[in-house]
């Protein structure tokens, strides 16, 4: 009997070792099948992650570019609104003027009819300057150069040049070449800015204006490099303005010149 209890024992372990062997193969079949499973998990997870950071970005980028497109907008629309500011600036100082214009007008029509009502005429004698003359002048000066101030530069050239034309003999002509060939220098227009400051002595020739005339009409032309004019217009006022400030900075500036 000992040697058959030795031989069912031997049997019951060859299958018991069967069966490891097939749990065995079963488990790593499993384990296989759920090491796939996981890695196709986390191969969507890990591409669902990147579709939905793609599309972050892209929304983001679209974002951004809304945003930059709404800012040019704004930008040309502030833009507009200047434009139409100044505009409106310029037609109601224009309206000012032209209203100061059509007062004075009335009013002097207005004195006309009284001194001839009574059949009487003047006769002889240098004519009476009509009232208000001064005012008006002083008015379109006052508006050229608020403009000129506020940056409005055509507007301010066209009241000087009203100014100069309607009232060439103004006290305040000088002043007014003086600003209008500043605002021409700007416009890079040189030679223009230079009649306007020559005209200065031309026409005024006791006016306080002359030496810096000359001397910014001498700084024109070195910008021009005509140092053959530059040099006759400094020259001009240190010899006859000597004593002027204008003529040690024109000392300096012929010292410069090549």
């Amino acid at each position: 009997m000992v040697p058959l209890g030795a031989c069912a024992t031997r049997g019951d372990l060859q299958d018991l070792q069967d069966e490891l062997r097939v749990l065995s193969a079963r488990q790593d079949s499993s384990t296989a099948a759920l090491h796939r499973t996981i890695t196709q998990a986390e191969r969507t997870m890990t591409d669902t992650v990147d579709a939905l950071s793609n599309q972050v970005f892209d929304f983001r980028g679209n974002a951004s570019g809304k945003a930059l497109e709404i800012e040019r907008e704004l930008e040309s629309l502030q833009e507009l609104v200047g434009q139409f500011q100044r505009t409106v600036d310029q037609l109601r100082d224009d309206m000012d003027v032209r209203q100061r214009e059509f007062e004075q007008m009335i009013a002097r029509m207005a004195e006309q009819g009284d001194s001839t009502a009574g059949g009487g005429e003047v006769e002889g004698g240098d004519p009476v300057e009509p009232p208000g003359t001064a005012a008006q002048e002083q008015a379109l000066f006052d508006v050229a150069v608020s403009n000129a101030q506020r940056g409005l530069n055509t507007s301010a050239l066209r009241g000087f040049a009203t100014l100069l034309e309607e009232y060439p003999r103004s006290d305040l002509a000088p002043a007014a070449y003086l600003h209008r060939a500043e605002l021409l220098t700007l416009e890079d227009r040189l030679e223009d800015a230079i009649a306007d400051y020559l005209a200065i002595p031309r026409l005024f020739p006791t006016s306080d204006r002359i030496p810096a005339a000359l001397y910014l009409a001498g700084l024109r032309c070195i910008e021009l490099e005509d140092y053959d004019r530059a040099r006759e217009y400094l020259e001009r006022l240190i010899n006859t303005y000597p004593d002027d400030p204008y003529a040690g900075q024109a000392r300096e500036k012929l010292a410069e010149i090549p």
